[in-house]
């Protein structure tokens, strides 16, 4: 799970749909709802520091891609595509950036990516795998 900026939510991977879902919550409790629509496989949501968006890994073709969607299920843009798996997302504590694992290449190595996609850089090199990167938050 994952929780909202402003610690009134969460958003957590559940099957009850029969597969993988991203769904909300709020912390009070009631009725969680469904998030992503897109794909029968979705997990590893990363909510946004605005608490706009959410980022989530989908199976898609046989590989895994990030994704984001906003809060209430709507507008939901892949971020990276092609070969290999895109996994692990973490948001830049200014919502600009997101930094993830990518086995583009073989090994899985970090990249960060602009929030559209676009322009996406590999961070680190080497022959072990590098996952599961987290961002830090501002310094006081």
């Amino acid at each position: 799970p994952t929780w909202s900026p402003d610690g009134r939510q969460i958003a957590f991977t559940s099957n009850r749909a029969g597969g993988p879902q991203i769904y909300v919550a709020g912390v009070d409790g009631g009725e969680a709802r469904r998030v992503t629509f897109t794909g029968t496989y979705n997990t590893s949501p990363a909510w946004s520091p605005k608490g706009d968006r959410i980022a989530y890994v989908s199976r898609l073709d046989g590989g895994f891609n990030l994704f984001t969607v906003k809060v209430d299920g709507g507008d939901p843009h892949q971020l990276t595509q092609g070969t290999g798996d895109n996994e692990d997302p973490s948001w830049a504590p200014d919502g600009r950036y997101l930094v993830f694992s990518s086995s583009r290449g073989g090994h899985s190595k970090l990249f960060v990516t602009d929030a559209s996609g676009s322009s996406q850089v590999q961070l680190t090199h080497g022959g072990g795998d590098d996952t599961s990167p987290a961002w830090s938050r501002w310094l006081d």
